[in-house]
């Protein structure tokens, strides 16, 4: 049996080739594990995604707060404000980087199982 590591790096012809191969013998209940696969994948993509978003309504909320209270404590100089806008920008971007790593990561858990289960279905 092979491990997952090897089969995830089988290609997509590789894939076909062995699904079209009548002498190996599918696992009974196979389909249905996949199945359970896929929706947990796709859940935790799912609440990724919500967590993404949550995050960027409390930042947004919180920027809205915090300017509507200092509306008087603007810039002269527009070096100045965007000097300040970067500082702004950096303190956020680590935390922005963090989800859209995690969302591109769970994007690709559940792509490579549908485009599998897909496969194996359109024959």
């Amino acid at each position: 049996m092979k491990r997952i590591e090897d089969i995830e790096r089988l290609s997509l012809e590789d894939l076909e080739r062995i699904s079209g191969d009548e002498t190996i013998q599918v696992p009974e209940g196979l389909e249905g594990r996949i199945s359970l696969s896929v929706r947990r994948s796709s859940r935790a993509a799912y609440l990724r995604w919500i967590g993404v978003a949550a995050s960027l309504v409390i930042i947004a909320g919180t920027a809205a707060l915090l300017d509507s209270k200092s509306l008087e404590d603007t810039f002269d100089d527009p070096a100045l404000a965007y000097a300040a806008i970067e500082e702004a920008l950096s303190k956020v971007r680590p935390g922005v980087e963090i989800g859209v790593a995690s969302a591109s990561m769970g994007e690709e858990m559940l792509t490579n199982p549908i485009e599998l289960v897909n496969t194996i279905s359109n024959r």
